[in-house]
């Protein structure tokens, strides 16, 4: 992992745990560098509170990995070991390693070096992410493409040289984006791109991956209640030591502050969100956003602000807060309603608030700027 000195946090939802009650001398938990073998992470110490409605001990460690600010709270009848946040931190760093495509040793970046070339052996979780990606990509007809990334590279949304490109690089580009060119041969445990020039992105599902990795480490440590946030990738283990929901507020997208719109109650499972605000730059009179349209190679523009995916596990909500926003409402809303276990909150440019059937009474619209409709309307 690179030395880090500065970084900007933007997170998509924000946690409501008012019923915390720190003592007076205790402060918010600084992020320093943390030495382990060749990597430094940028992480914080242990911040612990008293939570006055659970009657548990909650034990709080930051960091700064995978591009984002992460934190992780646990509740537990005691404070909560150095060393759990540890392993918790280095497998983060682990799957960092092996899945960032802007680490030119890990092998994402091996298998887009040998696109065109020859099959890269990885491990069981790259194998498991591409065919996580592979069926996603044929659900929404290849809207959803781990292949994207010679787009992503050429807008450089997020990066300090973002600009429009010109309609015959956008065209060059997106000739080689194409799902059905992966070959995975799982019990080779070996991935090969057949034409050059072509590249995997894995960042529209692996936060969620490592954050569904995380609770499962959580789980195997002994702890049964815990709050998994990997920069908005809301992961929840459990519910609250008390038995109550855990309310996750839902961020208004047109707030620069981050305030939220709405109230969302999880029970053990996972709230993912994507939308407009999250990286972007502004050129003439537009907002260029990151959630790229893989079949008209620019930032898709279709009136949505964002989308908030609930679900079982973190890496679906990741798939699919991507593939809805790129969707639409119409047919993201219809998707939505077909899966098991999954739901969604869609909020609009005009401040309409959709929401899918199986929420009922668990979303809680607190922003009276917005109104909840229904697409009879």
């Amino acid at each position: 992992m690179k030395y880090l000195k500065t970084f900007a946090v933007s997170l998509s939802v924000m946690m409501l745990l008012s019923a915390c009650s720190p003592s007076p001398s205790e402060s918010e938990p600084m992020l320093e560098p943390t030495v382990g073998g060749e990597n430094t992470i940028l992480r914080s110490t242990s911040k612990v509170t008293n939570d006055a409605q659970t009657k548990k001990i909650i034990t709080t460690q930051e960091s700064f990995q995978i591009g984002t600010h992460i934190t992780i709270k646990v509740y537990d009848d005691k404070e909560v070991p150095n060393d759990v946040f540890d392993q918790i931190f280095g497998l983060i760093d682990i799957y960092e390693n092996r899945v960032s495509k802007t680490i030119s040793t890990s092998e994402v970046s091996n298998i887009n070096e040998n696109a065109g070339v020859e099959p890269v052996a990885v491990s069981d979780a790259v194998i498991d992410l591409v065919e996580i990606g592979q069926n996603y990509a044929a659900l929404t007809d290849g809207l959803f493409d781990v292949t994207i990334g010679p787009l992503v590279d050429l807008w450089g949304i997020g990066t300090d040289h973002a600009a429009v490109p010109s309609d015959d690089a956008r065209l060059t580009e997106m000739s080689k984006i194409d799902y059905q060119k992966i070959e995975i041969k799982p019990l080779d445990k070996t991935i090969f791109l057949k034409e050059t020039g072509m590249e995997i992105d894995l960042g529209a599902i692996a936060k969620g991956y490592i954050a569904d990795r995380v609770k499962d480490l959580i789980l195997e440590l002994g702890y049964d209640h815990a709050i998994i946030n990997l920069g908005g990738n809301v992961l929840t283990v459990g519910t609250k030591p008390n038995s109550d929901a855990w309310q996750v507020g839902v961020r208004d997208p047109q707030s620069s502050s981050g305030n939220t719109m709405g109230i969302l109650k999880l029970e053990d499972n996972s709230i993912v969100s994507s939308g407009i605000y999250e990286r972007f730059f502004n050129a003439g009179d537009t907002r260029y956003h990151h959630i790229i349209n893989p079949k008209t190679g620019s930032p898709e523009f279709n009136g949505m602000y964002s989308v908030s995916i609930v679900s079982d596990t973190s890496v679906d909500g990741d798939a699919l807060s991507t593939s809805v926003f790129l969707l639409g409402l119409e047919k993201g809303f219809a998707l939505v309603e077909s899966l098991s276990n999954v739901e969604a909150v869609f909020v609009m440019e005009d401040q309409s608030v959709y929401v899918t059937s199986g929420l009922g009474d668990r979303f809680i619209l607190t922003e009276k700027s917005y109104v909840i409709k229904s697409l009879t309307d």
